[in-house]
């Protein structure tokens, strides 16, 4: 199967400063194009979250896309981070969706786990250090 499209939710530019070099090159490497999201999702977000991190964080992953040859396209959006993330799954359609792990955050082991047992995509979770693979 030929990869074609990678959704990737990114929750904050520090995630996708740690992570982005990593899921490009596996877009690179699958030959596919990367459907960045991130989610606000106001009842799991504190009110003192910055708007800009999530616009900051899709920059990155354009910048790097750009500079790797891989296409990528974001998204800002506004609402539950699971039934989005599902909205855009079946919007896009994509092969893959890579999601990062955390240890440190309820919210996103919630919502990876809960991603993996109800999406029809396969699901990629990448461990929260990244450090020893770059």
């Amino acid at each position: 199967m030929e990869m074609k499209k990678i959704l990737v939710p990114t929750s904050g530019y520090i995630p996708a400063k740690e992570r982005g070099d990593a899921i490009i090159d596996v877009a690179k490497r699958l030959g596919a194009d990367v459907i960045v999201v991130h989610i606000r999702d106001p009842a799991h977000i504190a009110p003192t979250t910055k708007e800009s991190e999530g616009w900051a964080a899709l920059k990155l992953f354009e910048d790097k896309g750009r500079a790797s040859g891989v296409k990528v396209s974001s998204y800002f959006a506004t609402g539950e981070l699971l039934p989005t993330l599902k909205r855009f799954s079946e919007e896009h359609r994509p092969d893959l969706i890579l999601v990062g792990a955390s240890t440190d955050r309820s919210i996103a082991q919630w919502v990876t786990f809960e991603l993996i047992c109800d999406c029809d995509v396969p699901v990629l979770v990448m461990p929260q250090d990244m450090s020893h693979l770059i």
